[in-house]
This record gives structure tokens, C-alpha cells and sequence, in this order.
């Protein structure tokens, strides 16, 4: 049994979005065709831009100077208003598939995060952290009682030394 192209294609997409790791490749590649077609958007952007003040300098050589201005910038608006509604369209895609990829980027981390191993380097990491913090509080300790001492002692060096 032959199964069409679209439902073939249909497969295709389910497959990769369950396999983490397609699934950030395929929105990869899709913001890469959205970022192209921004740029197709911004050409057009340019190229209505053009054609007005081309219009509106042309507007310039009749007698009725303001009706073809006006007619002029409704043609403009018009025009931007249908690339506007293209961009909306864009961001909220592009939107999306950035949520989808942060969705998976946090989804990885947390899995990263619960990983035994880390969970285990972790504590491993804190104990030996204690560890040292408490060795630091001895060594203090220790060296506090050795400046109390340091008069005593220099006491009883100087009874015991040789030179006397």
C-alpha cells in the first residue's frame, strides 16, 4: 500500500518533533526561512517605499498637486499595510518557534540538572566545601589561641634560652 506524499510528510514531521535531538535542528532551520523571508518583507518594504516618492515627485509636475499626493500615500499605505500584516504573521511564527526551542533548552537542563551523576558531583562538591569551611574555622581557631599564647611563650623561650 502506497501512502501519499502529504500524509508521508505528516509522518515525517512527527518523527523528527519526537526526536530532541531534530527537533531543535528543524527550528533551526526554520528561523533560518523565516529570517530569509524578513528580508524578502524588508525588500518589498523598500521597494513600496521607491515607487512612492517616485509618485510623489511625479505629483509635483501636475496641477492638481494634492489629489495626487493623497492618491499617492493611500496607494503607499495600502501596500505597507498588506507587508505589515505578512510581518505579524512572521513575528508571531517566529515567536513561537522561539518559545518551542527555550521550552526545549530548559527541558534539557532540567533533565541535565536531575541527572544522577550531577546530583551525586554535587553533593560530593558541598561536602567537600563543609569540609574545607570547617578546616578554615580550625586553622582560625587555632591561630587565635596561638596569639593568645604568643606572650607566654616568648616568656618561656627567654627563660630557657642559652644566652642568658
Amino acid at each position: 500500500m502506497r501512502l501519499g506524499p502529504f500524509f508521508s510528510q505528516i509522518l515525517l514531521v512527527i518523527g523528527v518533533f519526537t526526536n530532541p535531538a531534530y527537533a531543535g535542528q528543524v527550528q533551526e532551520r526554520e528561523l533560518k526561512v523565516l529570517d530569509e523571508v524578513q528580508t524578502q518583507l524588508d525588500l518589498q518594504r523598500q521597494w513600496i517605499q521607491y515607487r512612492y516618492d517616485i509618485s510623489v515627485k511625479s505629483c509635483y509636475t501636475l496641477f492638481w498637486v494634492q489629489r495626487c499626493l493623497d492618491k499617492a500615500y493611500v496607494q503607499y499605505v495600502k501596500e505597507n499595510k498588506a507587508v505589515r500584516d505578512q510581518e505579524l504573521e512572521l513575528h508571531d511564527r517566529k515567536r513561537l518557534v522561539n518559545e518551542l526551542q527555550k521550552d526545549e533548552k530548559d527541558q534539557l537542563r532540567i533533565a541535565e540538572y536531575q541527572d544522577p551523576k550531577k546530583v551525586q558531583e554535587r553533593a560530593n562538591n558541598r561536602a567537600a566545601y563543609e569540609e574545607k569551611q570547617r578546616l578554615r574555622t580550625e586553622r582560625a581557631a587555632e591561630l587565635e589561641e596561638r596569639k593568645k599564647d604568643a606572650g607566654k611563650r616568648s616568656q618561656e623561650n627567654r627563660q630557657t634560652s642559652p644566652l642568658d
